[in-house]
């Protein structure tokens, strides 16, 4: 077998033993049980879905939902792990690399026939893995739910939720992506590890905040309301704002989900995926460029560096 493989297979198997994905996982399934629990005679009561307006401004997205049940729970699934999903990420990244280096582990590895660029590709395909079965599973769970609970299903809102599903593994690899590196960057785990973690919780709770305290400061006092200037003003503000959300993952992926739900006013029904899919282009490409930029780093880093 290709020693990738080999590696990936063993990083898969002590990942999913760990202790941090154990208790992210139990802390993502409790808050989504109870989401679920308080909601579900609203979902199994509720009339003709309809396009509603979704204002997520932490994350600095508006967006057009249409409300079908799934659309509903799937985007309480989603401001859930904007922020598990993160910290899930930078958390199994985060000691990938300089824990075997540490351990020692790393020069008995490498004293066989397996090369870096093998051993850091393995690591981040076995994690990967584990978070790709990991939402799958969690989307057929919140399906067989619906299901048992009686919530109405359609097929659209399944294939969307699906495609939702996979923006959402690409979401936690940017992150896990952003863990490898501060693994290459630090010498011990533990520092690794909590900046990692430390900056996941703020890009996905606290940048926001930041960024509405930044913006205005930027584009200076506001002139009186209600004179063109201050319409003027209203739009470099808003366009400042949109330059400062778009740095943060967290923005692009609840922006794509958005997309995949939204809805048209005027037929009542979802868009075309191929226009949330046009809609969301900027989104996707960035959320690829924030995934292999900070694994590129650490690719060259981990290559280059002295494991004494």
């Amino acid at each position: 077998m290709n020693p990738v493989w080999n590696i990936a297979l063993k990083e898969l198997y002590v990942s999913v033993k760990s202790r941090r994905f154990i208790v992210i996982v139990s802390i993502y399934l409790l808050i989504f049980g109870l989401a679920v629990y308080a909601i579900k005679d609203y979902l199994m009561q509720m009339g003709v879905p309809s396009v509603e307006s979704n204002e997520l401004g932490l994350w600095g997205v508006s967006a057009e939902i249409y409300t079908t049940p799934f659309a509903i729970l799937f985007t309480i699934n989603m401001m859930i792990i904007t922020v598990l999903g993160a910290v899930l990420g930078t958390a199994l990244g985060a000691d990938a690399i300089n824990r075997e280096v540490e351990n020692g582990t790393a020069k008995v590895l490498l004293g066989h026939p397996v090369y870096r660029d093998e051993v850091i590709n393995g690591k981040f395909l076995g994690i990967g893995a584990l978070i790709a079965v990991t939402y799958l599973v969690s989307y057929v769970v919140m399906v067989a739910v619906m299901l048992i609970l009686g919530i109405p299903l359609d097929g659209d809102s399944l294939i969307r939720g699906f495609m939702a599903i996979l923006v959402t593994i690409l979401y936690t690899l940017v992150f896990l992506s952003l863990g490898v590196l501060l693994s290459t960057l630090s010498k011990r785990p533990e520092t690794s590890m909590l900046a990692a973690v430390g900056l996941a919780i703020f890009l996905t709770v606290f940048y926001g905040i930041v960024v509405e305290i930044v913006a205005p400061k930027i584009v200076g006092p506001a002139p009186p309301w209600g004179t063109g200037a201050h319409e003027v003003w209203q739009e470099n503000l808003n366009l400042w704002m949109a330059r400062l959300h778009s740095i943060n993952p967290a923005h692009h992926y609840v922006q794509l989900v958005s997309y995949i739900f939204a809805g048209d006013r005027f037929f009542n029904y979802y868009i075309p995926l191929a226009d949330s899919f046009n809609y969301g282009f900027n989104s996707l490409a960035a959320l690829l460029v924030m995934l292999l930029l900070p694994f590129a780093l650490a690719y060259a880093r981990f290559l280059t560096s002295d494991l004494n």
